[in-house]
């Protein structure tokens, strides 16, 4: 009797886990002048190993000033493509928004159109959706035979982000990024899209990533086999602009609106006596020299938080 029931209880789970997955697959991807990337990454996504009956793919044009909507349109016949063009831009939030308010799958995948993956990316995350599992990100890695300026090193580095965690080990809510992920979208239901609000650069998968783990804690997982392709360049102070807007604008709006999840995004960083003392000028200044003979990637970790600290320290919103 007691095997019997064993039998039964196994029998559902599989039968309701492999429903989920069987079902067809929603691909978000948000597209930005990204004219140089996108049809390789169009020709990735329709070359999975999946079936395509099985996967759609969602392809969102944020008004784009160069030749990213006329690429899109060259695919916008395709079986398993939706096209969508904004007649203005909204910034990333909304444009991933545009295309989870029109599909419909039980997962939802998201890739950024400067990124290409490999033939198994979609069917790469299925087998980390076990129990209590509600969200699985993937790595981003360089395109091979380039040479990495220091801070790409940095950025694609094992100092940065999930990288510090083994494969299928649960990682913090402050490293769940939907660049190259994929979730449940009963989760969306439940806790709700993007925060179209967060329009400056960085925050919105924080923000998202902040409710969902207020309901399903420690449900994030990261995969080491689900590699993105990333093109995007960049210098170190194209990046610490960047890092800077965020602290400005982003960073005070999550700390206000998740105050327990504060020390997460190191707000005991920015007006304490240590983070006074040890993000100050003088030793940004000492730093910045050091990098020019050792530009090793602790060095440049410490100037990308710099320029997130000095950000949120300048916002009004923290003051």
């Amino acid at each position: 009797m007691i095997l019997k029931v064993f039998v039964l209880l196994y029998t559902s789970i599989i039968k309701q886990f492999m429903d989920e997955i069987n079902k067809i697959i929603d691909v978000v991807i948000p597209c930005y002048n990204v004219e140089g990337t996108i049809e390789s990454c169009i020709k990735s996504l329709c070359n999975q190993s999946m079936s395509n009956d099985r996967y759609h793919c969602f392809f969102i044009n944020d008004h784009s000033n160069d030749q990213t909507g006329s690429i899109l349109n060259k695919y916008k016949d395709e079986k398993n493509i939706t096209v969508i063009h904004h007649k203005k831009n909204l910034g990333l939030a909304a444009t991933r928004n545009s295309g989870l308010k029109i599909g419909d799958a039980n997962l939802v995948a998201f890739l950024d159109g400067d990124m290409t993956v490999g033939v198994n990316w979609l069917e790469s995350f299925l087998p980390y959706f076990s129990k209590g599992v509600v969200a699985v990100m993937g790595d981003n890695v360089p395109p091979e035979n380039i040479s990495l300026n220091p801070v790409e090193k940095y950025y694609f580095g094992n100092l940065r982000g999930a990288r510090k965690y083994k494969d299928n080990k649960k990682i913090p809510l402050q490293y769940m990024l939907f660049g190259n992920a994929m979730l449940k979208r009963k989760i969306l239901q439940e806790c709700g899209y993007f925060n179209e609000s967060i329009i400056e650069y960085g925050g919105e998968d924080t923000d998202l990533s902040a409710r969902i783990w207020d309901i399903y804690p420690k449900s994030f997982v990261f995969s080491k086999n689900s590699d993105a392709i990333h093109y995007h360049r960049r210098s170190l102070s194209e990046f610490c602009n960047s890092m800077h807007l965020y602290g400005q604008y982003n960073l005070p709006v999550l700390i206000k609106k998740y105050p327990h999840h504060k020390s997460k995004f190191a707000s005991n960083w920015i007006f304490s006596f240590r983070g006074n003392l040890f993000f100050s000028l003088p030793i940004k200044i000492l730093v910045q020299l050091i990098i020019k003979i050792y530009p090793f990637q602790i060095f440049i970790r410490y100037i990308v938080a710099d320029a997130v600290i000095r950000g949120a320290r300048s916002s009004k919103l923290l003051n």
